[in-house]
């Protein structure tokens, strides 16, 4: 049996999934494939960009902020993000489509820097450490993850050469293989993230979203019944 987790370092949900399944012992036995993906080379280049929809902007902090507590990690964070986008009293929705401005964003650079880390057996330990500084789950402060000097600092926190890093992002081999990802990606129709395929012997099922690992891991389990899963904040990595 094997789980393909598609993930991004821009998305909260994806974060606090690959934070939980890097910690929770129930997921030791299977084998989970890393496949990062982010909104700009999913579905053809086609994919609705959250941050466009300044309603669903205002929406997705405060959700996150939730699944965070659920999870044993710490919503302040989240809640803080929240309090940052706030729905404008008195708008006319018909003029023009309201989002939210984020600048430009290089994600490419940080999700083919894991792509090398993968390579040097350290998939893991990198995703773990960039979702930790990005969206502050130790409480030692937020980071800019695409930033090449935090992205080989975090390198070398994991025991990586951060040079060797940074120029691993502009080797071809690592775009080839960032290519095929995304071609793996539409062929299981990923259309967000967190996106798990659950590949056995007789059947492939897909799940979106951190809130289906519970039925992601009762369909591993072969069981009936939804499976209550531990909060992960004090708990040790098993990655």
């Amino acid at each position: 049996m094997k789980l393909r987790f598609y993930f991004s370092f821009r998305s909260p949900f994806a974060a606090i999934s690959l934070y939980r399944l890097r910690r929770l012992g129930a997921f030791l036995s299977v084998d989970i494939e890393m496949l990062p993906l982010w909104p700009e080379v999913m579905f053809g280049g086609h994919l609705d960009n959250p941050s466009d929809n300044l309603f669903k902007m205002s929406y997705i902090f405060q959700d996150a902020a939730r699944q965070a507590a659920l999870a044993g990690i710490s919503r302040e964070p989240f809640d803080q993000l929240a309090s940052l986008i706030q729905l404008p009293e008195g708008m006319n929705y018909k003029e023009r489509k309201i989002g939210v401005s984020l600048g430009q964003e290089n994600w490419e650079r940080t999700h083919k820097a894991f792509l090398y880390a993968l390579e040097q057996g350290k998939g893991w330990a990198f995703a773990d450490a960039v979702c930790i500084r990005r969206f502050d789950f130790d409480g030692k402060g937020a980071a800019d993850v695409m930033d090449l000097e935090v992205i080989r600092s975090l390198a070398e926190s994991v025991g990586l050469e951060g040079e060797a890093m940074i120029a691993a992002i502009d080797d071809p081999s690592i775009n080839t293989r960032m290519e095929s990802i995304v071609r793996l990606g539409e062929e299981d129709g990923v259309f967000g993230v967190p996106f798990f395929v659950l590949v056995s012997d007789d059947a492939v099922e897909k799940f979106w979203g951190n809130d289906r690992l519970e039925h992601v891991l009762m369909q591993i389990q072969g069981t009936s019944a939804l499976p209550s899963l531990p909060k992960v904040q004090l708990v040790k990595t098993v990655r």
